[in-house]
């Protein structure tokens, strides 16, 4: 069938008379919503997408028009033989079917192109200089001079030149100046390009900035009051608008080194916000010490003095307060800690993150650990990857709550494959607390394959001391020696002497005597008659050598005495030698010492008194009582004391090491 042949027969079966009906249709639906689009409150495109609707549309009516028109107009037309049997078929009609869907095809071809083309050009980018695309570009507009005297515009391009420097200063983003900005409106010589707003227009159309600064400035009574809000790229939203700033008017510069601090805090901490303690950004000069504090945290002195000087230069900045009371609560000074923390209420407006944290503090000096546990997961779930709360996360698991099984999946958060782990204070300690737990949990031979290459490159002690532990523990006596040697050659007399007291311990605890008293003779002959200290007579009083222990212990307590393990030692002594009354009077000066924030440690001591005199009842009591106050489990305390050896295997001593479980 040839083409005059189709459109003849096209227009005998009414096809243009059906399609004309979506056809004019379409047109005035096109017109009605070009005039009501605005007053409906409609988007400007919404024309453009109806368009695209109706473009669709169009092949799909087509194809409608042979389903529910043509093919049954066929089966009418269809003629029948004389039998009334078979249809019999006809070449024209067939061709017509044909020649019908070469005509849908390549209307639904040009359907499709049309809708490209106009999607490309209505929502691509059409413009004709050269765009960037959206990163970390932040656009700083001139301020606005509000005075309403011309002589303080020059405050404006000093306000948008100092933000520009902080920023490309400490490389928070690539800047648009308002130079740049002119630049473009001088090429593109458009009337009007000379408002503050049509500054934006070209800001949003031709350089997608993440980020635009904006404000102005006016005078009032004398001051000089500044006005700023950092908006999206495409200016319709605002990210954060800063609260009023006043200076002289004679002296702006004053206003504008804020106005610097708070957008440079802004910037800096805006992409942290799981981890961003703050309501509104802190000053960055302030936000710079805390990192330096952070960058010295093994060093307590610049560490407090940093955070100190951050405090006062910003009064309202959140996180060194924080650390300021954990710096305390860490070094033991708990009443001090407490008094910070109380200095820094729990009000109405603080966000949800700094009431946790406020509320992980008083936990912590009340000792309810399990509460601290709960908080504490509150902070890890937030920020998982921080490499500070996951320790502090793992260390109250193990130590606090004593959930050994919980380690393993938080150390897994944070990878040390790339870091710096010799200049990195919390990565240590993530490996020693694993370490313990799979001690505790006593997978000895992973231990010993996580720790060992740590142990052997780091200076650190502790992970060397876990090292012998899990050496002692699992029956290597070769590699414990050898390890004992290398620390005698590689490091100081006093953490030789540390190692020596604890591996004689450690060998107590599994009930190995001999090699324990062995390890606490080398340790007493490392002793001249002058530098006798606290390891000289622990190591008498573990090998029970308790009359020589007693001299040594009265002399140490007459030096300190605030040193309760030296008194609990000192009246066990006295109690095993037969000096019962001596004991006794000794155990009461410890009994007079219970006071607020010990967290469990004179019932600790007592529990220890208890045991050694095998009054089991009351050892076990005053243990549970030191559990509940907050004591906390160590490498030192409750199944690795050897006090409780006797007691380890016990229903009662089972239920005090899952009390907070």
């Amino acid at each position: 069938m040839n083409l005059n042949k189709f459109l003849k027969e096209c227009n005998k079966k009414e096809v243009f008379k059906k399609l004309s009906i979506y056809i004019v249709s379409s047109w005035i639906l096109i017109q009605v919503l070009a005039i009501t689009w605005e007053p409906l409150g409609l988007p400007k495109k919404s024309v453009t997408i109806l368009l695209i609707i109706l473009l669709i549309g169009f092949p799909i009516n087509v194809y409608l028009v042979w389903r529910y028109h043509l093919l049954p107009l066929e089966v009418k037309e269809k003629k029948l033989d004389e039998d009334g049997g078979e249809i019999i078929p006809n070449k024209n009609k067939t061709s017509f079917k044909k020649m019908y869907f070469y005509a849908l095809t390549l209307i639904s071809c040009l359907s499709i192109v049309s809708t490209v083309l106009i999607i490309k050009n209505n929502f691509s980018s059409g413009i004709s200089l050269n765009t960037i695309e959206e990163s970390d570009k932040i656009a700083v507009l001139k301020f606005g001079n509000n005075t309403g005297d011309e002589k303080f515009d020059i405050i404006g391009k000093m306000a948008a030149d100092w933000i520009i420097h902080g920023i490309t200063e400490n490389q928070l983003g690539q800047v648009i100046s308002p130079k740049i900005v002119d630049n473009y409106a001088e090429i593109l010589k458009s009337s009007l390009l000379q408002t503050p707003e049509s500054n934006e227009k070209i800001v949003k159309d031709y350089f997608n900035p993440g980020k635009i600064i904006v404000g102005n400035y006016y005078l009032k009574d004398g001051k000089l009051l500044f006005q700023s809000t950092i908006k999206n790229g495409k200016l319709n939203t605002t990210l954060i608008s800063f609260k009023l700033i006043e200076c002289d008017y004679d002296n702006p510069i004053d206003c504008i080194e804020k106005l610097k601090q708070i957008i440079l805090g802004y910037l800096i901490t805006e992409n942290k916000e799981q981890l961003n303690l703050q309501q509104t950004p802190p000053e960055f000069e302030a936000y710079q010490l805390v990192l330096d504090a952070k960058a010295n945290f093994s060093d307590e002195d610049v560490y407090l003095d940093f955070l100190n000087k951050a405090i006062a230069i910003d009064s309202n900045y959140f996180e060194p307060k924080l650390l300021r009371v954990g710096h305390f609560y860490n070094n033991g000074e708990f009443e001090k800690a407490d008094s910070l923390r109380n200095a820094i209420p729990i009000t109405s407006n603080r966000n949800e993150r700094q009431r946790n944290l406020l509320n992980l503090y008083e936990s912590l000096l009340l000792g309810n650990n399990a509460k601290t546990y709960n908080l504490i997961s509150k902070e890890y779930n937030l920020a998982p990857f921080d490499i500070e709360s996951n320790s502090s996360t793992m260390t109250i698991a193990l130590q606090y709550v004593n959930r050994p099984e919980d380690i393993e999946a938080i150390y897994k958060e944070i990878s040390i494959k790339e870091m710096d782990i010799e200049n990195c204070v919390y990565c240590k300690y993530r490996i020693y607390i694993k370490a313990l737990a799979g001690i505790e949990l006593k997978e000895y031979n992973d231990v010993i394959k996580f720790l060992q290459d740590f142990a052997n490159t780091f200076d650190d002690l502790r992970l060397k001391r876990t090292l012998a532990t899990v050496y002692i523990r699992s029956g290597k006596e070769n590699e414990i020696e050898s390890l004992l040697n290398k620390i005698e050659l590689t490091s100081t007399k006093k953490d030789w002497q540390d190692i020596i007291l604890f591996t004689g311990k450690e060998f107590l605890l599994i009930n190995n005597k001999t090699k324990a008293n062995a390890f606490f003779d080398k340790l007493i002959n490392s002793y001249n008659e002058k530098d006798k200290d606290k390891n000289y007579v622990s190591a008498l009083y573990y090998k029970e050598d308790y009359k020589k222990a007693i001299a040594a212990l009265e002399n140490l307590y007459s030096k300190n005495d605030k040193d309760n393990e030296i008194l609990t030692k000192l009246a066990i002594a006295y109690y095993k030698i037969g000096e019962l009354s001596i004991a006794n009077n000794t155990i009461e000066k410890l009994n007079n010492k219970f006071k607020k924030y010990q967290f469990g440690e004179i019932d600790y001591c007592l529990a220890q008194y208890y045991a050694a005199i095998d009054d089991k009842e009351s050892s076990l009591n005053h243990l549970l009582k030191s559990v509940a106050q907050g004591y906390n489990y160590t490498p030192n305390t409750f199944q690795n004391d050897v006090h409780f050896i006797k007691y380890k295997n016990t229903n009662e001593f089972k239920k005090i090491l899952k009390f907070w479980q």
